[in-house]
């Protein structure tokens, strides 16, 4: 019974404490009203105490846009790497059933396979050994040649496939961007462009920049979209980036959209992608980079300083 007792005043007390500091704070608001006490504020006084509570407003405002977005990237991040794991296989049996492969090829004189696996194995230690998820612009671009290399084995050289580097600077070149940007653009360029076109195709990516961005562009002269498949596309491409990450099967509008809400949620709105297309002329996508970065020395991944694209 003692022991209730006192645990009764210690909440009496700090009841009594916590009514003293909320009076000191009042005390203080009262100092704006009228010096006679009359109990009636002036109307420079309302406009002061107007104005405080929309600045506390605004800034509580923008502390939860940025509590939010926090914890969006941080979802998105732990849900892509999840999806990552699942995907993932043991790489060292992979390597060496590959590596068997392509020495039996060898042996056998068949050129052919021999490469297919090569850059089979190259594509594979790219995408599931290397732990980075932030690469350089220059290994990403490497990787997406070994993919089209890949696959015009597939399509008996359908399409041809060019990478124009408008002015090969260091800083461009060793640009971070997210590892696996490029390879579900370039696939749904083949799969949606070129599958269906009479003749052989072209596919290219431009690399271009300004002083605050790099520019990828991704064309194709494709069988193109019309204006409903266009729009709709667009569509999902603005929805907003509220952390999930799509995993499974991926549609081509699904893996845009994975593409575009990461660009956003790790560099700004003023990144991602933008797609234009004309039926039966061609498609072409554009992503928009930050061109200056900084390393995080805590996190280890890359994060854009003042001067980026904000």
């Amino acid at each position: 019974m003692v022991y209730v007792l006192a645990a009764a005043l210690i909440l009496v007390i700090a009841a009594l404490l916590s009514s003293l500091f909320y009076i000191q704070k009042t005390q203080k608001i009262l100092h704006l009203m009228d010096p006679h006490r009359t109990g009636k504020c002036s109307l420079v006084s309302l406009n002061k105490l107007d104005l405080l509570y929309r600045e506390l407003e605004s800034v509580y405002g923008a502390a939860q846009k940025l509590d939010d977005e926090t914890r969006d990237r941080e979802l998105m991040e732990t849900r892509m790497k999840f999806a990552q794991l699942q995907n993932q296989i043991n790489p060292h049996f992979l390597y060496n059933t590959l590596e068997n492969i392509r020495a039996r090829a060898i042996l056998d004189d068949n050129e052919v396979i021999a490469d297919m696996t090569e850059a089979l194995s190259r594509f594979f230690r790219y995408n599931i050994s290397k732990r980075a998820d932030i690469v350089k612009l220059s290994e990403e671009l490497d990787n997406i040649r070994t993919y089209m290399h890949i696959q015009q084995y597939r399509f008996s050289n359908k399409f041809d496939f060019q990478v124009f580097i408008h002015d090969e600077r260091s800083d461009v070149m060793n640009a971070r961007i997210p590892k696996m940007t490029l390879q579900p653009i370039v696939e749904n360029a083949i799969f949606h462009g070129m599958e269906n076109k009479l003749g052989k195709g072209h596919i290219e990516i431009h690399i271009e920049y300004n002083e605050r961005n790099i520019f990828i562009i991704v064309e194709d002269d494709g069988v193109g979209m019309n204006e409903k498949d266009l729009a709709a596309l667009r569509e999902k491409l603005s929805a907003r980036a509220d952390g999930h990450w799509d995993t499974g099967h991926e549609s081509s509008g699904i893996a845009m959209r994975n593409i575009n809400n990461r660009l956003k949620l790790l560099y700004g709105e003023d990144c991602g992608i933008t797609v234009s297309s004309t039926e039966g002329v061609g498609t072409e996508v554009e992503l928009t980079l930050p061109r200056h970065f900084q390393e995080d020395e805590n996190t280890g991944t890359d994060q854009t300083n003042a001067g980026g694209a904000a």
